[in-house]
């Protein structure tokens, strides 16, 4: 009996055969044969949504899966990803059971997530461009239950039902199409407060932001209480509306247009501190540029893609304290929670903190403060 090839993924082959000028033997015989594709493909995206899963969903996925799908959004067009069951058995590296999401190619500003079963549930994914590729790869240790998702072109309206997220305009990095107006609605869970961070910003510039306009409104609604309207190439200082809802509203209209602008998001139920996720980023200290409020204490997990190294890099800093560092104070940890390798602390008018680099893709950061009696606090970025 000769041997049997697995099953390949795709729907090509290439057999090499090699010789060389001494022994000569019989050859060889092979035969082929085509199987249905398990999974995978090329998808086109449109405004209904559709959905792919592993095989055999909702049962058990086979041992090693590979499946590679190719999503294609018409030009112009990005793609919005929504996982609607994740249920991989562990893997001990995250190499060989895994769904990874990303841009394709991902170029300089594309993105590129993978996430395991330690992961938790993934966040919904946005590309920046028309095409996302997502590959889902098992082994044979244990399988599970797999996985569902659902994509559909994305257009420029949102409504963020989670805990934290990023949002960019439309076109991002390129600048904006004409005529928009993209509603986007940020719901995080009952009793958090939001905090919104603006990591980019260059909208049309006009004196009442006349023209080209993102309105930020603390609710849900059109009506609810405006907070600013904002224009300009002016990076904007962060909002904390001190809900967990808030409204915005994107317009362009027929003539100029600009790059737009790029924001991190987060919540929780202390009013500062919460999860952020990314391969870049940005976060501030409550109330920044003013002074932190007295008996301030923030938590914030940074996770980048896996694969990733975060480096935090300390834009501006200057936390009020006698020198020791003991009651007011910024602290990092080399992983997931505070139990990870410290860095710092960091306190009184730091100017020259070089940027932490990450041993793992993710950081933990402390910020606590009893008192201010002069004007402190922090900005924070993160890229990897």
């Amino acid at each position: 009996m000769g041997t049997t090839l697995t099953s390949l993924c795709g729907n090509l082959l290439t057999v090499h055969f090699v010789t060389d000028g001494s022994v000569q033997r019989r050859g060889f015989n092979a035969t082929y044969m085509s199987v249905p594709l398990l999974c995978g493909g090329t998808l086109n995206a449109t405004s209904s949504t559709q959905a792919i899963g592993s095989p055999s969903f909702p049962n058990a996925y086979p041992d090693y899966t590979s499946c590679r799908w190719v999503l294609d959004a018409p030009p112009q067009e990005t793609i919005r990803l929504s996982v609607q069951t994740f249920a991989l058995q562990p893997s001990q590296s995250c190499s060989s059971n895994y769904l990874e999401m990303k841009d394709w190619p991902v170029g300089d500003y594309g993105q590129s997530h993978r996430f395991c079963a330690s992961d938790g549930h993934p966040v919904d994914f946005y590309s920046y461009g028309r095409t996302v590729l997502v590959h889902f790869k098992s082994d044979a240790y244990m399988t599970g239950n797999g996985l569902n998702l659902t994509f559909q072109v994305a257009g420029c309206s949102r409504n963020f039902e989670q805990e934290f997220g990023y949002l960019k305009s439309p076109g991002w990095p390129e600048v904006y199409p004409h005529d928009l107006d993209c509603i986007i609605l940020l719901k995080a869970p009952q009793n958090s407060s939001i905090s919104l961070f603006f990591n980019s910003f260059d909208v049309e510039s006009h004196p009442s932001c006349q023209f080209d306009y993102l309105e930020i409104r603390n609710g849900s609604t059109a009506d609810s209480p405006l907070i600013q309207r904002l224009c300009g190439s002016t990076i904007p200082d962060p909002v904390f509306p001190q809900s967990n809802h808030l409204y915005l509203r994107f317009k362009s209209d027929f003539s100029m247009a600009r790059d737009g602008f790029e924001v991190t998001w987060t919540s929780s139920p202390h009013g500062c501190g919460g999860a952020l996720y990314g391969d870049h980023g940005s976060f501030t200290s409550p109330n920044y540029p003013g002074t932190y409020p007295n008996g301030s204490h923030c938590e914030w997990s940074v996770t980048a893609p896996r694969g990733r190294l975060p480096t935090v890099t300390f834009a501006q800093i200057y936390i009020d304290d006698p020198g020791s560092c003991q009651n007011n104070y910024l602290k990092l940890y080399d992983g997931p929670d505070a139990s990870s390798q410290p860095v710092g602390p960091y306190c009184g008018p730091e100017t020259n903190i070089a940027p932490f680099t990450a041993s793992s893709h993710q950081v933990f950061v402390v910020f606590h403060a009893q008192s201010a009696s002069l004007p402190s606090g922090f900005r924070l970025t993160w890229s990897s």
